[in-house]
C-alpha cells in the first residue's frame, strides 16, 4: 500500500464510525459525479495546480444539522507526511500554487473557496487537510464562508464533531463564536455575578474580600428557609436590621443543624458566623436607599440571589459560590490573587477527579480547599456512583458527612468553602480551619496540630498557593498530602510548571533534587500533564497536572511516567467570555482519559512514556524532538523573525552582536 493510500485508509475507516462511507453512497471519494453531482459542477475549475482544470477532493461528503435546515459540505485533502500538513507564511495560509499543490489543508482551502466562487449552493463549507497514517498523524480543519473567506478551527482527533448529532453546535461554537449550550447555565451565572459584583460596588463601601463572605451568608440564609424577602423591611436599628435578619437566620439553621445531626461539627460554626459579622454593622448594607425603590441594598442583593437559588438545583454539578467567588476574584485587584489563591476552573477540577478515579469508596482530601471547588467535583463523582435505590439517600448522606476533607487557612475564604459543602448536605467534621502544615493523622504532642477526623485518606486533590516562597514552595504542600495519604492512595495535584522545572520561588537545584529522589523512592509518578497555557486565564500560569501513587517500600523502579502534552484540551479563549470549550473538548479529554487511566498508545506528540531520575525533565517537552521537516513558512517566518530582531537591536544600538 502506498504512503498516502496508508492516511486515506485512515479517514475512509474513521468516516466509517460516523456512518459515512462509499458503499452507504453518502461519502464520494475523488470524482463526486455519481454521488454529489452538484459538487462535481462546482469543481469544473477549482485544479490545485491553478490552471483553470478542473478538481476533485480527496473525499467530500455532506451532513445536514438535527437542530437546524444547516447543510455543510466537508472537504477533506491528505498527505503522507506530516510536514505537508499545512503552509503558513506570517500567520497567513499561503495559497500560491505550490502550496495548494504540496500542503493538505491549503489544497481543501482552496478547493473551498473555488467552490464558493461557482456556486452559493453550499454556503457553509468545512475544509480539512489529514497527514500521517495509522499511528500518527494531524486533522486540520478550517472554515471558508460564502464569500470565500476562511477561518481556522481546532485541531481535531477525528471527524467526529461532523456527524448531524454535533455540526450545528460545533458551528455556533467555532465559527459565530456563541457559547457553547454547555456553558449557557454558567454564562448565566457569570453575568449575574458581574452584574451583582458592580452592585456591591456601587451601593456600598464593601471592602473585596468581604464580598464572596457576604454571597455566602445571602445563600446560606435562602437556604436555610428561615429567610425571605419580606422579612428585610429596611430597618436602620442594631437590633433588626437587614443584616441581623439575615444572619440570625444562618445561624439559626446552623444551631438547627446541630441538634438535628448529632456529628455536626460546631467548631465550624463560630468561625462561619465570625466571618459573616459585618453584615449585621455595616451601615451601607442595611440602610434603604431611594434609588433602590427605599429598599437596602441588601434587599435586592437577596433578591438576585434568591432568582439564583431557585434556578440553580443544589447537588447538581454547578458549584454556586466557586462561580461567584472566581468571579469577584476576577475583578477584585486585591482579592485571592494577593494571597496566592488561584481557583481552579470547573473542567480541570471534574478532569482530575476522573484521572484519580474517584468512587463513592473513597475518602478524599483537597489540603488548600480555596472555595471548595475540589471537594464539590469529588462529591459529584461519589454521587455518581451511587446506586438509585432505596439507600440512595443513606449512602449519599455518608458520603458527605464521612468522605470529604479539607483545610483552608484563610478565614473569608474557609467561610465561603464550609457555606459552599453545607449547601451540599455537608457541614459536619470535614472541613477544619486552620494551617496545612499543622494537619496530621494522629494526636501528636504538639498543642498546635490539628488531628484529621478522617478514618482513611486514599484521594488527595489539590491546588497550592503558587509563589508562596521558601516557607512554603509548592512542591513543601505536596509533600505533605503524599505523607498523610494511605499506601495504595492516589494523589493529583495542579501546579505552576516551574515547580518541576526550578522548584519554584526560592527553591535551590538540591532542594528540588532531593524531593524528586525522595518522590521516586516510595511513590510511582504515573502521569505528568501539560495543560493548557491559558487554563487559568486571564492570570498567565503555565501549568502540569501530576498523577502519583503512594508505594511506600516499592516506589517508581523501573516504572515509566507518561508525560503528556496536553496544552490543545478543545479550551480556547474568546474575547469577552473568557476560556470556554470550543466544541472539541469532549474528545480530546477522552483521549487523555484513555491514554492515561487505560492505557491506551498516542502518537509521540502527544505521550511519551520515560524513565524519570532526580536529574532529568519531568516534561514532555524535554523530551519530544519533532520528527516533520520545517515548511517553506516555518522558513520564511525564521528568516522574517532573524532580521526583525536585528533590525531591533540596531535601532537600540547593540548592533555590534551581530559582528563576526
Amino acid at each position: 500500500m502506498a504512503n498516502e493510500d496508508i492516511i486515506k485508509q485512515w479517514v475512509v475507516d474513521k468516516l466509517g464510525e460516523e456512518g459515512f462511507s462509499l458503499k452507504a453512497g453518502n461519502l464520494a471519494k475523488e470524482s463526486a459525479q455519481q454521488t454529489f453531482p452538484a459538487l462535481y459542477d462546482a469543481m469544473t475549475h477549482a485544479s490545485k495546480k491553478q490552471n483553470g482544470n478542473r478538481g476533485a477532493a480527496d473525499f467530500s461528503f455532506l451532513v445536514s444539522g438535527k437542530e437546524t435546515s444547516n447543510q455543510y459540505l466537508i472537504l477533506i485533502e491528505t498527505k503522507d507526511d506530516m510536514s505537508n500538513i499545512i503552509n503558513i507564511n506570517n500567520d497567513n495560509l499561503s495559497l500560491d500554487e505550490k502550496s495548494t499543490r504540496n500542503y493538505a489543508v491549503n489544497g481543501a482551502v482552496w478547493y473551498g473557496k473555488q467552490i464558493q466562487k461557482e456556486t452559493r449552493l453550499f454556503p457553509k463549507i468545512f475544509t480539512v487537510g489529514v497527514s500521517g497514517d495509522y499511528e500518527r498523524n494531524a486533522v486540520i480543519p478550517y472554515f471558508v464562508n460564502e464569500t470565500g473567506g476562511y477561518i481556522p478551527l481546532p485541531k481535531l482527533r477525528d471527524f467526529h464533531e461532523f456527524t448531524p448529532e454535533k455540526i450545528d453546535e460545533y458551528y455556533r461554537v467555532n465559527v459565530e463564536h456563541e457559547t457553547p449550550r454547555s456553558e449557557l447555565k454558567a454564562e448565566e451565572l457569570s453575568k449575574i455575578a458581574r452584574s451583582l459584583h458592580n452592585d456591591i460596588r456601587t451601593h456600598t463601601s464593601l471592602k473585596n474580600g468581604l464580598k464572596a463572605p457576604l454571597v455566602a451568608a445571602i445563600l446560606l440564609g435562602i437556604h436555610s428557609k428561615e429567610l425571605s424577602l419580606s422579612d428585610l423591611k429596611g430597618s436602620v436599628s442594631l437590633k433588626n436590621n437587614d443584616g441581623v435578619i439575615i444572619f440570625n437566620s444562618v445561624g439559626s439553621y446552623l444551631e438547627q443543624r446541630k441538634k438535628e445531626e448529632p456529628d455536626f461539627d460546631d467548631g465550624k460554626i463560630s468561625p462561619i458566623l465570625a466571618e459573616f459579622e459585618f453584615i449585621k454593622v455595616n451601615t451601607a448594607l442595611y440602610t434603604p436607599k431611594s434609588e433602590l425603590g427605599n429598599h437596602s441594598p441588601l434587599y435586592e442583593f437577596t433578591s438576585t440571589l434568591f432568582d439564583v437559588y431557585n434556578t440553580i438545583k443544589i447537588g447538581e454539578d454547578a458549584d454556586i459560590l466557586g462561580d461567584f467567588y472566581s468571579e469577584f476574584v476576577k475583578y477584585n485587584d486585591s482579592d485571592g490573587n494577593v494571597l496566592g489563591i488561584v481557583l481552579t476552573p470547573k473542567h480541570i477540577t471534574g478532569l482530575m477527579a476522573e484521572l484519580i478515579e474517584v468512587t463513592d469508596k473513597n475518602y478524599l482530601l483537597d489540603p488548600t480547599t480555596g472555595s471548595g471547588a475540589f471537594l464539590v467535583a469529588g462529591m459529584n463523582r461519589m454521587i455518581s456512583h451511587i446506586p438509585h435505590d432505596r439507600n440512595y439517600q443513606s449512602n449519599f448522606n455518608e458520603i458527605v458527612s464521612k468522605h470529604l476533607y479539607g483545610v483552608e487557612n484563610e478565614p473569608s475564604i474557609y467561610a465561603v468553602a464550609a457555606s459552599n459543602m453545607i449547601l451540599r448536605g455537608d457541614g459536619k467534621s470535614n472541613m477544619v480551619y486552620g494551617n496545612f502544615f499543622d494537619y496530621v493523622r494522629k494526636k501528636q504532642k504538639e498543642a498546635r496540630k490539628i488531628v484529621s477526623k478522617a478514618p482513611k485518606i486514599d484521594r488527595v486533590l489539590m491546588n497550592p498557593p503558587y509563589s508562596q516562597g521558601k516557607k512554603a514552595p509548592e512542591y513543601k504542600f505536596v509533600k505533605h498530602a503524599l505523607e498523610l495519604m494511605d499506601g495504595g492512595g492516589i494523589l493529583g495535584v495542579i501546579m505552576p510548571i516551574s515547580v518541576l522545572v526550578s522548584g519554584g520561588k526560592g527553591v535551590k537545584t538540591k532542594e528540588l533534587k532531593d524531593f524528586k529522589e525522595w518522590l521516586l523512592n516510595d511513590y510511582v509518578v504515573k502521569a505528568i500533564i501539560t495543560m493548557n497555557p491559558q487554563t487559568f486565564y486571564p492570570t498567565a500560569t503555565q501549568t502540569v497536572v501530576a498523577i502519583i501513587e503512594k508505594k511506600v517500600g516499592i516506589g517508581q523502579g523501573n516504572r515509566k511516567t507518561k508525560l503528556i502534552n496536553f496544552t490543545d484540551d478543545g479550551y480556547s479563549v474568546i474575547p469577552k467570555k473568557g476560556l470556554i470549550p470550543n466544541g472539541t473538548e469532549k474528545s480530546k479529554r477522552q483521549q487523555l482519559i484513555d491514554v492515561v487511566l487505560n492505557d491506551d498508545d498516542a502518537p509521540d506528540d502527544f505521550m511519551l512514556k520515560v524513565q524519570l531520575t532526580k536529574d532529568n525533565e519531568w516534561l514532555h517537552n524535554a523530551h519530544y524532538t519533532n520528527p516533520d521537516k520545517p515548511t517553506d513558512g516555518d522558513f520564511m517566518k525564521a528568516i522574517a523573525d532573524y532580521v526583525a530582531f536585528k533590525h531591533d537591536m540596531e535601532l537600540h544600538g547593540k548592533g555590534d552582536l551581530f559582528n563576526d
